[in-house]
């Protein structure tokens, strides 16, 4: 199913690169680097969980269309990956240079104007923003072409709870790490909405919903797929500590050097705070390192 998810997105991609060639060779650079970002890693779990969804209530295949809405999960991944990056001032993310980092290495190759890290930000928010419209316009047009009503309002339903929350999550997240949050719950709301929603739950729904109208087992999934995206973040934070970069295709230890409050973070400071009051404050970065 991966394999033929990658396929969709390939020749959508294609496509909406031959369609803005007119606006020029540069803009084509930054849609190239989302292309080749898109199609060159990632385990595709998100529309793969959306092919789930669709199977637990009809056992019809999917068609190309269905397909290419659930390919729309890895354009708006894109997106979130890209713009945390930024955020998180990350360097590399699977085994390559970050969205930011090459774009500001473009800038300092070609000696062009102005400060050559700001342009790679810049860049890169522009970039995620492509990322999210493309993937905002497959839905769109799925649902206008190749969907009945009331499914089309259904997936339209699930898509903007999915933008919803991975954008409060996001914003949570940072909360959490200017105000110095240690407590495990608020990690685990970050890891909820940033995470768990738009990883499992919420792509079992839009399977659902494109499938058929069936609202007892959206809700089952909603449970189901949070609890497992949930623990799909904390896995996560474990290797983003005690990885090996050659692996997992980015650095280890950024969530320290940042301050991220992670649950692997909160339950250390918790524990520490018991042993010695206090302490926890000098054990993670209140900031980026100068």
């Amino acid at each position: 199913m991966g394999g033929a998810i990658t396929d969709q997105l390939r020749r959508y991609l294609h496509d909406r690169r031959r369609e803005a060639a007119y606006i020029g060779s540069d803009y084509d650079a930054l849609t190239a680097w989302l292309e080749d970002f898109a199609l060159r890693g990632g385990k595709r779990l998100r529309p793969v969980f959306a092919y789930w969804g669709w199977h637990a209530v009809t056992t019809e295949e999917p068609g190309p269309e269905i397909l290419q809405l659930f390919s729309a999960l890895e354009l708006l991944h894109a997106w979130a990956l890209i713009h945390d990056d930024v955020i998180d001032a990350s360097s590399t993310r699977r085994g390559r240079p970050t969205a930011h980092v090459h774009f500001a290495a473009l800038h300092r190759e070609r000696n062009w104007l102005g400060p050559a890290h700001q342009f790679g930000i810049s860049a890169a928010i522009l970039l995620g923003d492509v990322a999210q419209a493309w993937a905002d316009d497959i839905v769109s047009e799925v649902g206008q072409t190749s969907l009945p009503p009331d499914a089309a309002r259904r997936v339209r339903r699930v898509w903007s709870g999915i933008r919803t929350e991975v954008l409060g999550g996001q914003y949570l997240d940072i909360v959490a790490e200017a105000s110095a949050a240690s407590s495990i719950a608020s990690a685990m709301t970050v890891a909820t909405f940033k995470t768990a929603c738009y990883t499992v739950s919420r792509p079992l729904q839009l399977g659902v919903a494109a499938a058929a109208d069936r609202p007892d087992v959206a809700a089952a999934f909603h449970q189901f797929g949070t609890d497992l995206g949930v623990a799909f973040q904390l896995r996560d934070d474990v290797l983003g500590v005690f990885g090996d970069p050659a692996v997992t295709g980015k650095p280890s230890g950024d969530d320290l050097r940042s301050g991220k409050r992670t649950v692997l973070i909160a339950e250390a400071a918790e524990l520490a705070e018991k042993s010695d009051p206090g302490r926890p404050a000098y054990c993670v970065a209140r900031s980026a390192p100068s």
